[in-house]
C-alpha cells in the first residue's frame, strides 16, 4: 500500500472508531448493555430483531466487527508498507488492544456488566482511538516530509502538552468509573478543570512563537474549543443525570451524556497528537534539548 493510501485508509480506520466510540455510548447511555444475554452471536444469531435496546446493542457490536476487520486490515498494511519498526510494532499494538476490546465487550455481558470490566472496556476503547489516530498522524506527509523549526518555547511548551496528554487520559478513567459506578464524580470535575486551564496555557504559548502560531496554534484553538464543548455538555449531563435522573434515560440524557464521553476520546486524541506533532515540527534551542526528551528528528 502507497504512504499516501495508507494515511487515507488510517485516517478512515480512526473515523470508524470515532463511531464505535459513539455506539458504544449509546448502549451504555440507553441502558442497553444487557439487552442481548449471549455474546459473540446474539440470541443466537447474527441478525436479531432490532428492537428495544437490541438495536443499540447489536449495532454496535457489528461497528465492532467492522473496526475489528479493518484494523486487521491496517496491522498488516502497516507491515508489509512500512520500513520503520516501531511503525509496525504500533500496528500490532492496535491490533492487540482491538481484540482485547472484543474480549472485554464479551465479558462484560457473560458477567453481567462488572464494573471494572466496563470500565476498562471504556478506557481502552478510547485509547484505542488515540492509537489509530497517531498511525494516521505516522503516515502523513507532514510527519514524513514536515519542516522542523527553531522555537525558542519548544520545551515548555512540550512539557505542557505532555501533561494534558496525561491529565486527559485520567479524567477518561475518571469519567468511566463515575458513568459505570456513579462514584468520583469530584474528581471527574477537578480533572476537567485541569485540562481547561492548560488548553488555555497551550494556546496562548502556541501564540507566542511565529513556528507555533503558523503551524500548531490552529490545532490549539480547535483543542479549546472541543474543551469549551465538553464543559458545556458535561453540566448537561450532570443536569440530565443527576438532577433530572428518570427512570427510562430521557432523549436529552442519551445525547447529553454520548455526545460528551465521544468529545472526550476526541480530545484526548487531539491533544496526543498535538503533543506528537511539537516533537516532529519543532526544534528545541541547543541548551534546552540536551534536558528535553526526544531531540529533533528522533521520531521519524
Amino acid at each position: 500500500m502507497k504512504p499516501t493510501l495508507l494515511h487515507r485508509y488510517a485516517t478512515f480506520v480512526t473515523a470508524m472508531t470515532g463511531i464505535l466510540i459513539f455506539a458504544g455510548g449509546l448502549v451504555t447511555s440507553t441502558n442497553s448493555g444487557l439487552s442481548v444475554p449471549d455474546w459473540p452471536l446474539s440470541y443466537g444469531t447474527a441478525f436479531p430483531p432490532m428492537i428495544g435496546g437490541i438495536r443499540f446493542e447489536h449495532t454496535h457490536r457489528l461497528i465492532a466487527g467492522t473496526v475489528g476487520v479493518l484494523t486487521l486490515v491496517l496491522a498488516i498494511a502497516v507491515w508489509r508498507a512500512e520500513s520503520r519498526r516501531w511503525m509496525k510494532g504500533l500496528g500490532l499494538a492496535a491490533l492487540l488492544a482491538v481484540v482485547a476490546q472484543a474480549v472485554l465487550g464479551g465479558l462484560t455481558v457473560i458477567y453481567l456488566l462488572p464494573a471494572w470490566i466496563s470500565v476498562t472496556h471504556a478506557c481502552l476503547a478510547q485509547t484505542f482511538f488515540s492509537l489509530v489516530a497517531s498511525i494516521a498522524l505516522f503516515t502523513s506527509n507532514e510527519w514524513r516530509e514536515g519542516r522542523v523549526e527553531p522555537c525558542e518555547y519548544a520545551g515548555s511548551l512540550r512539557r505542557l502538552l505532555i501533561t494534558t496528554t496525561a491529565f486527559a487520559w485520567l479524567q477518561l478513567v475518571a469519567g468511566a468509573i463515575v458513568r459505570h459506578t456513579g462514584r468520583g464524580l469530584r474528581w471527574h470535575f477537578a480533572l476537567a478543570f485541569l485540562i481547561a486551564l492548560h488548553i488555555l496555557f497551550i494556546v496562548l504559548k502556541s501564540a507566542r512563537d511565529k513556528s507555533t502560531r503558523e503551524r500548531l496554534f490552529p490545532h490549539a484553538v480547535l483543542l479549546g474549543g472541543l474543551v469549551t464543548t465538553q464543559i458545556f455538555l458535561g453540566f448537561g449531563s450532570f443536569i440530565f443525570t443527576r438532577m433530572l435522573k428518570a427512570e427510562i434515560p430521557t432523549t436529552g440524557e442519551v445525547l447529553f451524556t454520548t455526545a460528551h464521553q465521544t468529545l472526550g476520546a476526541m480530545i484526548l486524541a487531539g491533544t496526543a497528537l498535538l503533543a506528537l506533532r511539537s516533537y516532529r515540527l519543532l526544534a528545541a534551542p541547543p541548551s534546552a534539548s540536551r534536558s528535553a526528551v526526544p531531540a529533533r528528528g528522533s521520531l521519524v
